[in-house]
């Protein structure tokens, strides 16, 4: 909601509850989250090669490139409520296609339907959180705690799966259990839509914020997570690749169950930015492991500090945003969704021709410059 929209509410209205928003993009986020630690191993029993791996597993971002501004623009006209509803049904028809057909086509079109989908849960749920203001970060913090658990609990359940059974079943599975996400969202309480103005939607002009979401997107969010598969491969060999990949992406939803409502309840006290400060070293340090040939440890830190950052940005674009929270949060998103589009699309490439050694150390420094340019600087 806008601020205007905030303050001429109701001074008796209560704010919405965070379980059932929650509960809607926990469940319908299963299919593409464990979709990472499946494809790049299993691609052949999708019908893939490796480098249409990078391509599905970017295209979802590219749509959100324009989604996110769409679906803002829209979400404003219509409420919060609708969103959930369409998000919820895109959600579990995407995740039932990828266990359906080998055919490219059909996976693109998957993706796409992915992307938009997704757009419409993240905004929609930063809405129901900041319907109270004063505790947004606490609010967005218990969402992240709710999807943690969920996502956690399916990585780890789908990579048995697929180990018992194969890796297109495991998604025909997850497709019916996304239909739980759509039952919530059918009963979610609705928010007055936002105000809206005459003119349309376009997209945002990056600043500091949106510079290091690009760059995290990038990095994070595209060449470590296309490559952690393979580099878990390599360095564990006591599980299968799968259950290790899934084992270390859960642990990254579990960091945000736990820190998730503390760095929110610190943000709306003390500030998000020095956490994010302290968080980016972090993260750049794990980058720094991994190109030292650490592997297990550098990639347990990235997991780490990037469930950490899912809270803490919210909160960040609260205190700079301009506008609606929808707009603002849009804004970010679609630069980080740019980078994280661009990453998997050519990590195939640099994975396979560039040393691990060089490649993590210039992630690293393009990740401590960007820390640097747009959250340690005023």
């Amino acid at each position: 909601m806008s601020a205007a929209a905030t303050q001429n509410a109701s001074p008796s209205a209560a704010p919405v509850g965070m379980a059932l928003p929650g509960l809607v993009i926990a469940i319908g986020m299963i299919g593409d989250t464990l979709l990472y630690a499946v494809l790049p191993l299993y691609h052949q029993q999708f019908g893939l090669s490796l480098a249409m791996v990078g391509v599905l597993l970017s295209l979802n971002r590219w749509i959100r490139l324009l989604a996110n501004s769409a679906v803002a623009h829209l979400g404003e006209r219509i409420g919060p409520h609708a969103l959930m509803i369409a998000a919820a049904i895109g959600s579990a028809a995407s995740t039932t296609i990828y266990g359906l057909t080998e055919d490219v086509t059909a996976q693109i079109c998957a993706r796409i339907l992915w992307g938009i989908s997704y757009a419409a849960l993240n905004l929609a749920t930063l809405a129901y959180a900041v319907s109270d203001r004063a505790n947004a970060g606490k609010r967005v913090g218990a969402s992240r705690a709710a999807i943690g658990l969920v996502q956690a609990a399916s990585l780890v359940g789908g990579a048995w799966i697929v180990l018992q059974l194969d890796a297109r079943s495991v998604f025909l599975i997850y497709g019916g259990l996304t239909l739980i996400a759509l039952a919530a969202a059918l009963v979610l309480p609705r928010l007055p839509p936002e105000p809206v103005t005459a003119k349309g939607f376009k997209l945002p002009i990056p600043h500091r914020l949106e510079v290091w979401g690009f760059v995290m997107g990038f990095a994070g969010d595209g060449v470590f997570l296309l490559t952690l598969a393979f580099l878990m491969k390599d360095s564990i060999t006591s599980v299968a690749a799968v259950m290790a990949t899934a084992m270390l992406l859960a642990l990254r939803w579990l960091v945000e169950v736990t820190t998730g409502p503390i760095g929110g309840w610190i943000g709306d006290r003390f500030g998000a930015r020095r956490i994010s400060i302290a968080n980016a070293a972090l993260l750049v340090g794990g980058f720094v492991l991994i190109a030292a040939g650490h592997e297990v440890l550098g990639a347990l830190l990235i997991v780490m500090t990037r469930g950490m950052f899912n809270t803490l940005i919210p909160v960040l674009v609260i205190e700079r945003g301009q506008g609606s929270v929808l707009s603002s949060q849009a804004s970010y998103s679609t630069w980080r969704d740019f980078g994280a589009a661009v990453g998997p699309l050519t990590a195939p490439w640099l994975f396979l021709n560039i040393p691990q050694a060089p490649l993590y150390t210039v992630l690293s420094a393009a990740l401590a410059i960007a820390a640097w340019l747009c959250l340690v600087r005023r």
